[in-house]
């Protein structure tokens, strides 16, 4: 026998469905693919950057090093001084190296698209799937429910329509069973908002405005071509007053 449900029950359990199913499309593909074609478009550029300033701290802190030696009198021996570079430096090379590695492999490795005809059936099934499965919505659901829901998760993680396909294909015949329970609704409901529009405001989201900014594009790449050449001189400079240490020295 079915049971009467409160149609509140009914309105949330529509929104929780399409919040969570936007939480999820934000997490697995929208952010993931702004990242993507952010570090693509400017990433060279900002590695670049974080590279020579690097540069000049350790240039910076070698002239410290070297008016040490100075000021104590002593023969300045620069494989001590770049052996100390090397260690306080380390962690921060290593930053250097994880930026390349990430910009290398996105240029290496293109990411597969579906069609705009799966693309919408993908997200339609997930959607009916998401509401059908997952555990804020369907709190009584069986074991084998559960390991649907995360088969649907991975599936969905991965862009696989086919198995989205085949979850949908051996979903258990549902009898209409809910229970009115507004108050937890409601407290779900609220919190994927809240990480919905955190989501939003953090990085990478938060410059899906600039990418969609062709104008606003051009304008930090220039920015950043400017600060760059900016910092060459600086690192020339410092290198001189370097050499000129260790001449008089």
């Amino acid at each position: 026998m079915s049971l009467i449900v409160h149609p509140k029950v009914i309105k949330l359990k529509n929104e929780l469905s399409q919040l969570i199913f936007e939480y999820d499309n934000l997490t697995n593909h929208i952010c993931p693919e702004i990242e993507r074609i952010y570090v693509l478009e400017f990433g060279r550029y900002e590695h670049k950057l974080y590279k020579i300033e690097l540069e000049i701290d350790k240039l910076k802190r070698k002239i410290q090093l070297i008016q040490i030696e100075i000021n104590h009198e002593n023969e300045i021996d620069l494989n001590k001084i770049e052996n100390t570079l090397k260690e306080e430096f380390e962690e921060y090379e290593k930053q250097v190296q994880a930026q390349i590695d990430e910009i290398k492999f996105l240029e290496e490795n293109d990411v597969e698209k579906l069609s705009p005809e799966d693309s919408k059936k993908f997200k339609k099934l997930y959607h009916m799937l998401i509401k059908r499965l997952h555990p804020d919505l369907n709190p009584n659901q069986s074991f084998f429910e559960l390991n649907l829901f995360y088969r649907t998760v991975y599936c969905f993680e991965n862009g696989d329509l086919e198995g989205l396909e085949s979850v949908a294909a051996i979903l258990p015949d549902e009898e209409f069973k809910e229970v009115s329970e507004i108050d937890h609704m409601e407290k779900l409901v609220g919190e994927y908002r809240e990480k919905i529009e955190k989501l939003k405001n953090d990085y990478p989201y938060n410059k899906k405005g600039l990418l969609d900014n062709k104008g606003a594009g051009e304008e930090y790449k220039i920015m950043l071509l400017e600060l760059i050449s900016d910092r060459k001189e600086t690192v020339k400079k410092l290198e001189e007053k370097i050499n000129g240490l260790i001449e008089n020295g």
